[in-house]
């Protein structure tokens, strides 16, 4: 063979190589894809909303009556006895008075010491009086049944004898209202000792706790004074809460009392179950934190797990409820990841002989993550989880 057969038969292949080699790269290649098997499993639907914890049974200890609080000394987190004493109330006090209202106050009880002595004074000189009328009354009577004086001298000394007695009886009342004068008087400098906390064995009034349980808020704790009703500190069982949870209004025809529910997120191992108990007949409206207006219902859930698997749970803790509005154990599902549009139903990318096959299906119940199927699929069968816009019926695919 010459040498310029050998040229051209040289040439000759590497024309077909690069034809070849163009050939293949027009060829089309397989897409990488991510494929899941369609199984038979439990399957959940279910509302997911934040709760927070809160005491069942709240009470708020008030004042019972007007007067002045003595300083709280429990603390926030204290635990507390049925009939224990949490608020100690003394009488109102008085204004303190100042030297001048002071010095006054004590010429006003001198003053009314000396109005005492003057009415009792009198009243014993009207006593005196009236013991002489008496017995000269007794005497003018013995004469007068004598036929010694004429009747009109012994009523005369009978009327003397009855407005002396009069007399008498007046200034015994004179020396009660100088009496109570005096004691008024002491009472204004009473009080301004009352007032320096410097009069022992006042009347105080002991509040005590309703409940056995902890002091969960203190709403004063200054002493001072306080009125009637106002409210002084919180007390609560904290083995005894419950889950209140805001559901949107459309979700919440949904749930019912005694739908299960179970708690995530909340800080400590595990899942904890619970139940609905309440669901309000009415809702309200609420601005979500896009701004926009949400009509919610509020429901009440109890926790039914264990109290030990939750004690360090408190008042007001947040956590995730999970009503469970359906639930399947034995359900042939695909994730909903895998699902598309395909007009006005539904369809999956099947697995077969390497290449991805359109299927239309029809599904039932769902949640975020896997989809209940009616028709359309077999258990054990693949599917395409997150379709590529580039997959089309028939497309040459292989597991990533």
């Amino acid at each position: 063979m010459n040498a310029a057969l050998r040229r051209k038969l040289f040439i000759l292949i590497i024309i077909v190589a690069v034809i070849l080699a163009t050939v293949y790269g027009f060829l089309p290649k397989a897409v990488e894809v991510d494929l899941t098997t369609v199984v038979r499993d439990r399957l959940q639907v279910t509302i997911e909303e934040e709760g927070r914890t809160r005491l069942k049974d709240r009470f708020v200890i008030t004042a019972p009556v007007a007067g002045y609080m003595e300083r709280i000394r429990a603390k926030v987190g204290d635990k507390v006895a049925k009939g224990q004493t949490v608020v100690t109330l003394e009488p109102l006090r008085s204004p303190v008075l100042d030297p001048r209202s002071r010095a006054e106050a004590e010429a006003a009880v001198k003053a009314a010491e000396a109005a005492l002595n003057a009415a009792r004074e009198k009243e014993s000189a009207a006593g005196a009086d009236a013991a002489y009328l008496e017995k000269r009354l007794e005497r003018m009577m013995s004469l007068y049944s004598k036929g010694s004086i004429a009747k009109d001298q012994y009523d005369q000394t009978e009327a003397e004898a009855k407005k002396v007695r009069a007399i008498h009886l007046s200034a015994g009342s004179a020396v009660d209202i100088a009496r109570a004068d005096l004691e008024r008087a002491k009472t204004a400098l009473l009080n301004f000792s009352a007032a320096r906390g410097n009069t022992p064995g006042r009347h105080k009034v002991h509040v005590a706790s309703p409940v056995a349980g902890s002091i969960f808020r203190i709403h004063r704790e200054s002493e001072g004074t306080v009125n009637v009703g106002e409210p002084l500190l919180d007390v609560g069982d904290v083995r005894n809460l419950e889950v209140r949870t805001e559901v949107l209004s459309s979700d919440a025809v949904k749930i019912n009392p005694g739908t299960p529910v179970f708690f995530k997120r909340w800080g400590g191992e595990g899942t904890l179950a619970g139940t609905v108990r309440v669901v309000e007949p009415a809702g309200f409206t609420k601005i979500s934190s896009l701004g926009v207006e949400e009509q919610r219902v509020l429901i009440i859930a109890d926790i039914t797990s264990p109290a030990d698997t939750w004690r360090s749970l408190g008042d007001a803790y947040r956590l995730e409820a999970h009503f469970i509005i359906w639930e399947g154990k034995n359900v042939l599902q695909v994730p909903t990841s895998s699902l598309f549009r395909s007009g006005d139903a539904w369809a999956v990318f099947v697995e077969e002989s390497g290449k991805a096959r359109m299927r239309l299906i029809k599904i039932g119940e769902r949640n975020g993550l896997a989809a209940e199927i009616i028709s359309g699929l077999k258990e054990n069968e693949r599917v395409v989880t997150h379709p590529a816009d580039t997959i089309r019926d028939g497309s040459k695919i292989r597991q990533r």
